[in-house]
């Protein structure tokens, strides 16, 4: 395999995983879940009508995906913000 299809491999690999951070925030919204950033740290705010057990799912990927969901909600509030993602 040379260089370059592991790059390109890499970078299919990266947009599968930000594929999926935009659907978990995705799915949060469509439930009222409401997922912010302050840049490092990650805030969900759900609505008591969740059941239980979908609020811990939603955690527990969250923390999974943590990295790449505060990179796409930071790109996504770039050009509202003025910053640079």
């Amino acid at each position: 395999m040379s260089l370059h299809d592991r790059r390109d491999l890499t970078q299919a690999a990266r947009g599968a995983v930000t594929a999926k951070a935009a659907f978990i925030l995705d799915e949060a919204t469509a439930l009222g879940i409401h997922v912010g950033t302050d840049g490092t740290e990650l805030v969900m705010l759900a609505p008591m009508r969740v059941p239980r057990e979908v609020r811990v799912w939603f955690e527990k990927k969250i923390d999974e995906y943590r990295a790449e969901i505060i990179d796409f909600i930071r790109r996504e509030n770039a050009p509202r913000t003025g910053a640079t993602p």
